[in-house]
């Protein structure tokens, strides 16, 4: 009896594995693989992932167009997408005095932080609109968001470094490496190791999130009827708003630490995030 149950296990088995696999293919055929791949050329013996090269620049594309459409015949009176215009730079101005404190000259910050923003708010939205809404349709089509690729999240990330480096040392000189070595010389290992754990922290954190959404989307649309994944997709939608926000906030406090007159520790307020 015993052996006749295995035997029975060993068939059902069988049956779900073939049964799954054919799924896998059939998913793959469709053009709806639930694990994103990337499309790669050789460039002078590197590995190019080509389709997240075209999504970065549909995204920087994108941010370009709504801007200038946004602020195109200014007005002492603003009208509606003027009054949109002006509440995305007060909503970035707000960033900044709150990591920064409203002391700061605000003005000089605006450019670097807003264009990260966006960017990587554009960049988020990409590989779930209008993308996903075409897989609604049944069009196998798909672009995925440049941030769903460590190599973008991780440029972006050396760009937020490189930010706190530059105005710091612009504001101070090279007393700005005296932070390295208070409260006490033999701090300096722990200080440095910022970072290196700054990046990091940045890359892997956008990138987890925006991969393991468009992953979890993937497996609904193709496992459940369409208006099934909606609110996953209404949410994903917000998940990539917060995303830019916690990283141009984390970038802002990194660049506020930087040009303090006494340099903080903000480990607390990323762990916050």
């Amino acid at each position: 009896m015993i052996e006749g149950s295995y035997k029975v296990f060993q068939i059902a088995s069988s049956e779900v594995g073939h049964s799954a696999e054919a799924a896998t293919h059939g998913a793959a055929e469709h053009g709806l693989g639930v694990v994103p791949e990337h499309f790669k050329f050789d460039l002078g013996g590197f590995a190019v992932n080509a389709d997240t090269v075209v999504a970065t620049w549909i995204a920087m594309a994108v941010a370009i167009i709504v801007i200038l459409f946004l602020t195109k015949a200014l007005q002492r009176k603003p009208d509606g997408k003027q009054t949109v215009a002006e509440s995305v730079v007060e909503f970035i101005e707000g960033i900044i005095k709150d990591e920064m404190g409203p002391k700061m000259d605000v003005l000089l910050y605006i450019p670097f932080i807003g264009s990260l923003f966006l960017f990587v708010i554009f960049s988020n939205w990409i590989g779930i609109l209008p993308w996903r809404l075409l897989h609604l349709a049944g069009i196998p089509l798909e672009i995925a968001s440049p941030t769903n690729d460590l190599n973008t999240t991780g440029g972006l990330a050396l760009i937020s470094v490189m930010s706190y480096f530059y105005y710091g040392i612009k504001k101070k000189g090279l007393s700005y490496f005296k932070h390295y070595l208070t409260p006490h010389p033999a701090f300096f290992f722990f200080n440095a190791l910022e970072d290196f754990t700054r990046p990091l922290s940045l890359a892997f954190r956008l990138f987890g999130n925006i991969i393991g959404g468009e992953i979890l989307l993937g497996i609904l649309l193709f496992l459940v009827p369409w208006f099934i994944p909606l609110p996953i997709f209404a949410f994903e939608v917000f998940v990539g708003f917060i995303q830019a926000f916690v990283f141009a906030v984390l970038t802002t406090s990194y660049i506020g630490a930087g040009v303090a007159e006494h340099h903080h520790d903000d480990h607390g307020h990323e762990a916050a995030h």
